[in-house]
């Protein structure tokens, strides 16, 4: 077993190290996470307004709730354009700052140079009196903002080294300095991107936008990954990374967080507008579904533990059960540990991977509710299932389900790794 982790550390760690370190990902994820507490109420406001209770066909119907929201649901939809609706602007800030932070740049001039770029090509003005085209402010944009706000802080970073910025005297108020310090990078953005935007706006008959070309490419992106092997793959990745020792769920998040904000919004606008929700892959689903205690649905491998022969694991587990809960699952990956562990890291990257199976197949037959919220990550697996769904029995059950079926999976490996650890004592005991 020692030789065989070590074989696949040596394998594996150079690699995942890397990609740990790539510094747009990095940015991806911080701002992602910065934009998350926006993004969560916009998501529980939608739920509130839309709850399954206006159908007279059905047995929750509630006439007063009908006639609330028949009086006042337009008036408190504002909160949810302001989140979710403009969703890229956050995102856009926020990886910029990022970004910047790590080249040893202004955060807050990165963020504001980012934001400009993305509203530069994002957001035209047209007609008279002047308007600004919000259409591709929400997820819609989200590739162009991940995309310009790269482009923007590389030129920042550019005009900084090569010292094109401008420099006032020590004696001038930074706030001040760090303003004058933006005004060639902004001339820069501008020359660079506007005439792309013109550029691009010759290609389509009715004046093409940047995010509308980004958005036709991306559509293969965003379709595959609604699709089961696009999840596996993905599932797969982090798991993978998790077992090196890095935290897979961060690395990837960035990438797949704009992929489900995309099709959390598809579902949002069916369901507003009472359509046929089109994405399985949105919003929470791997929350609800496969993370279920943390990556690979470790509150099964803390249930297991918790009533395992051994002292050693049995007292890890019973430590790790309520953080397991809430999707806290450090206490058990490196106190069993899992990390580099051939025997326990075969059911956390194969359950996962069992559980996305399950779910997708339950969700594509209409079995379970599709994701139309957020929730914090740290909601209990099936309670997030029933949230995020717009409140589906079905999900909630499948996601208890899934917890069981984790901790029935886990308990055969775990009575191997129990008698490799008792032999293992015994043998350093013989020696002693």
């Amino acid at each position: 077993m020692q030789n065989l982790a070590n074989r696949m550390e040596q394998a594996l760690m150079p690699l995942a190290g890397k990609l740990a370190n790539i510094k747009y990902l990095i940015a991806l994820r911080d701002g992602m996470v910065y934009a998350m507490p926006f993004f969560i109420v916009g998501s529980i406001l939608l739920l509130l307004l839309n709850l399954p209770l206006t159908d007279p066909a059905n047995f929750m119907f509630s006439q007063w709730y009908t006639d609330l929201m028949a009086e006042y649901k337009g008036d408190w939809l504002q909160p949810f354009y302001a989140t979710l609706g403009m969703s890229c602007l956050f995102i856009s800030f926020g990886i910029g700052s990022s970004l910047g932070k790590q080249y040893g740049l202004p955060e807050i001039t990165s963020g504001f140079l980012s934001l400009f770029a993305f509203l530069l090509v994002a957001a035209p003005v047209t007609g008279w009196p002047p308007a600004i085209n919000a259409s591709y402010l929400d997820s819609k944009g989200m590739f162009t903002a991940i995309l310009v706000s790269y482009l923007a802080i590389e030129i920042f970073r550019f005009m900084h080294t090569r010292k094109l910025t401008i420099k006032l005297p020590e004696q001038v108020p930074p706030a001040i300095a760090r303003s004058f310090e933006s005004l060639t990078p902004v001339i820069a953005i501008i020359l660079v991107l506007q005439p792309l935007n013109i550029f691009v706006a010759s290609l389509g008959d009715g004046g093409m936008l940047i995010p509308e070309l980004l958005m036709q490419l991306f559509i293969p992106l965003v379709g595959a990954a609604d699709t089961l092997p696009g999840l596996l793959l993905i599932v797969l990745l982090v798991h993978v990374l998790w077992f090196c020792g890095l935290h897979g769920t961060n690395i990837v998040v960035g990438v797949i967080t704009a992929i489900m904000l995309t099709n959390l919004q598809a579902n949002q606008a069916a369901l507003e507008a009472g359509e046929v929700l089109p994405a399985i892959f949105a919003g929470g689903f791997l929350d609800s579904f496969v993370y279920l205690g943390g990556a690979g649905a470790t509150l099964g491998l803390a249930i297991a533990m918790s009533i395992s022969k051994s002292a050693h694991l049995r007292s890890i587990g019973r430590l790790s059960v309520v953080p397991g809960l809430f999707n806290i699952n450090e206490p058990v990956i490196f106190g069993a540990p899992v990390i580099m562990n051939p025997i326990l890291g075969i059911p956390f990257i194969g359950i996962p991977l069992i559980n996305v199976t399950v779910a997708y197949m339950a969700t594509s037959m209409d079995l379970v509710g599709r994701v139309v919220a957020l929730v914090p990550w740290t909601t209990p697996g099936p309670l997030a299932a029933f949230l995020s769904t717009n409140f589906s029995v079905s999900a909630l059950l499948l996601s208890l389900i899934l917890v069981a079926f984790s901790t029935v999976a886990y308990l055969p490996f775990l009575n191997v790794y129990s008698r490799a650890l008792e032999a293992q004592e015994a043998e350093q005991a013989s020696a002693a």
